[in-house]
């Protein structure tokens, strides 16, 4: 009886094995299809019930890297075509779809935009500049004025209204140009752009009674000539 028992043990724990290998081998075998022909050929990711569906990589003609469902690109991933273009972005269903960066291997240019059922819908324009650093300041304004001397970038303060060329304890730094401090002109002339700066100077509170530092760091992507107004 013990005997008959422990074969049966033996028996169910085979089968749940060789079941649980199975189960495996699907979810990671070469049985797991893209729907895209143009990716079908190779795939490597993960899988739900026969299709690649979640992270993976598929190439044939062309290569995608990226987040699948039910087979098609679905989410976020990148499709590079033969030729070396490619499209980084929103996917649904296969198509682009939603926000993306557009590279053409013929222009060698890139587009920023938004697509809509693989069809491009319009272009994103990036401001010309960007605060990537704000401590003490309370207030930031960009002018351009390409009527000025170029490749300028003039650096202006105000504290409570009152304009001042210069604070105590400037520092200022940017990523080419030469940089000028002074009571006429504080700034970089001779930059390139896209240009990132960073301007640091300690002075006292509204009251007098504490000093506090202050800084703020800045790109600017279009080439011109610009006066930063800083406001604290």
């Amino acid at each position: 009886m013990r005997t008959k028992l422990l074969l049966k043990i033996l028996f169910v724990s085979a089968i749940a094995i060789i079941f649980q290998d199975t189960s495996t081998a699907q979810d990671n075998s070469g049985s797991c299809k893209v729907l895209l022909e143009s990716i079908s050929k190779e795939y490597a990711g993960k899988c739900k019930d026969g299709l690649a569906h979640g992270k993976g990589i598929a190439s044939g003609i062309d290569v995608y890297e990226g987040k699948f469902k039910k087979g098609l690109p679905h989410g976020k991933g990148k499709y590079t075509w033969a030729s070396g273009s490619y499209y980084s972005g929103s996917w649904k269903n296969g198509l682009k779809s939603g926000n993306g960066l557009l590279y053409s291997s013929d222009t060698k240019k890139i587009i920023k935009g938004v697509w809509k059922d693989d069809a491009f819908y319009k272009e994103i324009v990036d401001p010309p500049y960007v605060v990537t650093l704000k401590t003490g300041v309370t207030g930031v304004n960009f002018y351009e004025d390409d009527l000025k001397i170029p490749h300028q970038v003039e650096i202006v303060f105000q504290k409570d209204g009152n304009q001042a060329r210069s604070v105590p304890e400037l520092n200022i730094s940017s990523t080419s140009g030469q940089s000028s401090v002074g009571s006429s002109f504080s700034g970089f002339k001779n930059v390139q752009f896209p240009f990132e700066g960073t301007v640091e100077f300690m002075d006292l509170s509204r009251m007098g009674t504490t000093v506090i530092r202050y800084a703020l760091s800045f790109k600017l992507t279009k080439a011109s000539s610009w006066k930063v107004v800083i406001r604290y």
